[in-house]
């Protein structure tokens, strides 16, 4: 069974994409820079949640490293400061960014873009050692988190090599109501991140929690 590590488990989207997988029975370790902060949301949730077994571990953010799968959930000002501290321990494993870069400016959300052009591509060039890929940028935080009513949508995975993108996908697909997609490689990450903002715009306006839904991919492999 795979092992996942959340660096920045201790934030709204770090802690529902640990509380997902810990659901469906795989360990997850929930990263923070602080142990006491971990441990204190790991008993918050499975008081929340009281009577399912959640496969969940508190840990900083080098015992999150030490895990087979990692998904950097931190903001993203931090994002490359931890990928770098933990390079050695990220070594040939799957990191899967779902940072997103996001501003307001005259009212409206709007996506910052990076001289890199993601924060993935950002990640990939920080620990190049690493198979990077972006998953997970489009699921409202606090509706994600909560088992009893799934999101049904879908997640677009980006990787340059296609097993790391099939392994990601494989890994959404075991998730309650997503369905992953191989949105090709890094390059896609630009535009993945920076829709973001639109649907936030879209959840501001029409008072919900909207995710991505494609159509026409009914008979996806």
């Amino acid at each position: 069974m795979v092992r996942i590590g959340v660096f920045g488990g201790t934030g709204p989207a770090g802690q529902a994409v640990a509380v997902q997988f810990a659901a469906i029975g795989t360990e997850v370790v929930l990263g923070s820079r602080s142990l006491e902060r971990a441990e204190g949301v790991v008993s918050s949730l499975r008081q929340r949640w009281v009577g399912r077994d959640l496969a969940l571990v508190a840990g900083d953010n080098a015992a999150a490293a030490g895990a087979d799968i990692v998904v950097l959930a931190t903001p993203w000002e931090g994002a490359l400061a931890t990928v770098t501290d933990h390079a050695d321990a990220l070594e040939g494993k799957i990191l899967v960014s779902m940072v997103n870069i996001l501003t307001r400016w005259g009212g409206h959300m709007v996506p910052l873009v990076p001289p890199s052009g993601s924060v993935a591509q950002a990640v990939a060039a920080a620990v190049p050692g690493t198979r990077v890929a972006g998953a997970f940028h489009h699921l409202p935080a606090t509706p994600w988190a909560d088992l009893e009513h799934p999101i049904e949508a879908d997640v677009l995975v980006c990787a340059d090599q296609r097993p790391t993108a099939r392994q990601v996908v494989d890994l959404v697909d075991g998730l309650p109501g997503l369905r992953g997609i191989d949105a090709g490689g890094l390059g896609s990450a630009m535009a993945i991140e920076a829709i973001t903002a639109t649907l936030v715009e879209v959840n501001r306006r029409y008072k919900t929690h909207a995710a991505l839904r494609l159509t026409g991919l009914d008979g996806r492999p």
